[in-house]
């Protein structure tokens, strides 16, 4: 593999970066906010707090990753490969130990 393919992760330090952009994509999307309402039982409103808990950012990565159809549209949506999402949870994950997210 080359530098160059990875080259999307120099501008990747926090995961919650990735969660927030997943967040936008998800809630300009009807079928999609929908769905990852019903399926991590979150609400709009939970989505309205700030700062945002980190669960729910988590979620929000977790319900990209285990769908690949939204996943796929997420990264043309961004500019960035589908690799990035699992690295922002993985990056995320790690500051976030004991923090249940949402399958």
């Amino acid at each position: 593999m080359f530098a160059s393919q990875f080259a999307w992760m120099g501008g990747l330090d926090h995961g919650e970066a990735v969660a927030v952009r997943a967040l936008g994509f998800v809630s300009n999307d009807q079928r999609e906010l929908k769905r990852f309402l019903a399926r991590t039982g979150l609400s709009s409103a939970d989505l309205r707090q700030r700062p945002l808990p980190r669960n729910h950012l988590a979620a929000i990565l977790d319900f990209l990753i285990a769908d690949e159809s939204a996943l796929l549209k997420f990264a043309r949506a961004v500019d960035l490969p589908p690799e990035a999402a699992y690295e922002a949870r993985r990056l995320f994950g790690a500051r976030t130990k004991g923090v249940p997210a949402y399958a």
